[in-house]
């Protein structure tokens, strides 16, 4: 290739970046009473017929504009609990698997129960034979009057007959009626019957509190073989919190029927979410910790539904920032009333922290058919380099 070859070569680079250069500062400036052209240039080198660019001027806007924080984090269900037995036993019956939806206190699986039932029966046989002792049939009332208890009334008795006793000699005694022997023989007797009185009431209190304890093992065991029912908790709304506790949905079962479950240490057998409202925690750069507020809107995105934003509300802030990231933890709560979104799920969301009454801003369509043609230029400037 001679020189002047060369240099034909260098004139028409630099008329192709001439013409990329001039329909750019045209499109800037808004100048739309001219059409620019860039020059098509093919893989030879060759000049060809040159492609009309069409520029568009469109005139800004002053609206109103919301100023946003984008933020990533995980959604969470709003309460996850995992269940393990309070009892230890054999799995006899699960009723509800993975997915399924359960309601607060019902009945997840079901232990083996004869032992605990055998032990109820045997608090039941020691509570009946401390009732008999008193010739009760169910126990007493707190308030029970232990005078009531025919051991209480016949000692009484025997008392008020050896006090008379006692006082009659007295008066005969004093009478010259009686021998002091008898006198001293009635006080005697009406001591003996008063301590036999106060033994009574003794026995009485100790039987009433033996009364109690094998009431206490009763309930005992009666609460075991009750726990032999692994059931779903109910949960009660904070007054601080507006969110109504609902269904659980099972998230994952850890036992089968036939298994051992032991209480100590104790055995998981279902993990349970609550999904009614999620939870989103999102990390926010510090600069913004002037800007977020209790109560702010968010929007929520996720991949499974692009074209779908789910609406919440910041519920809680971490009033303190982290030193390696240097940002501070928000808790937004998300309303999750079909169940679309899922526990786990990797979501986008946006805190709208506040709104510019008066911005300047671009038509959308403006900004698109711009982006339009500076991709027509990028080619031109392409094929330009190309070509030198």
């Amino acid at each position: 290739m001679n020189s002047l070859q060369r240099g034909g070569e260098r004139s028409r680079a630099f008329s192709a970046r001439f013409f990329l250069a001039a329909a750019v500062m045209t499109s800037l400036a808004g100048c739309h009473g001219k059409k620019p052209e860039s020059t098509k240039v093919g893989a030879d080198g060759d000049k060809s017929a040159p492609v009309v660019v069409p520029v568009t001027v469109s005139p800004v806007e002053v609206r109103a504009v919301q100023r946003r924080v984008s933020v990533v984090g995980t959604l969470q269900g709003f309460e996850r609990i995992t269940i393990t037995p309070k009892v230890e036993g054999r799995v006899q019956a699960m009723h509800f698997d993975v997915g399924d939806r359960v309601a607060p206190g019902k009945t997840l699986l079901e232990l083996d129960s004869i032992d605990y039932q055998l032990a109820v029966d045997e608090a039941q046989q020691g509570l009946n034979h401390e009732l008999s002792r008193l010739d009760l049939k169910q126990p007493p009332p707190n308030d029970f009057d232990i005078e009531q208890l025919p051991g209480v009334e016949s000692a009484n008795l025997l008392f008020n007959n050896a006090r008379q006793k006692f006082d009659r000699q007295k008066t005969l005694l004093s009478q010259n009626a009686s021998s002091g022997q008898a006198y001293e023989q009635a006080e005697t007797d009406m001591k003996v019957a008063a301590a036999a009185l106060r033994l009574s009431r003794v026995n009485a209190r100790t039987t009433l509190a033996a009364i109690k304890h094998r009431e206490s093992l009763l309930s005992l065991a009666q609460q075991k073989l009750s726990e032999t029912k692994v059931k779903a908790p109910t949960l009660v709304a904070p007054k601080t919190r507006s969110v109504v506790p609902g269904e659980f949905l099972v998230a994952k079962r850890m036992a089968s029927v036939g298994e051992m479950v032991r209480a100590f240490p104790s055995t998981p057998v279902f993990e349970l979410v609550m999904d009614d409202v999620l939870k989103l925690h999102v990390m926010v750069p510090e600069r913004y910790m002037s800007q977020v507020k209790m109560g702010l809107d968010v929007e929520v995105s996720v991949d499974a539904y692009p074209q779908e934003v789910f609406p919440g509300k910041v519920a809680r802030i971490n009033p303190t920032v982290g030193t390696q990231s240097r940002s501070f933890d928000v808790e937004a709560h998300i309303p999750n009333p079909d169940h679309r979104l899922r526990h786990g799920g990797f979501a986008k969301a946006e805190v709208i922290v506040g709104t510019a009454d008066e911005a300047v801003t671009v038509p959308l369509d403006a900004v698109t058919r711009f982006a339009g043609v500076s991709k027509v230029f990028k080619v031109s400037e392409e094929k330009a380099q190309e070509v030198e």
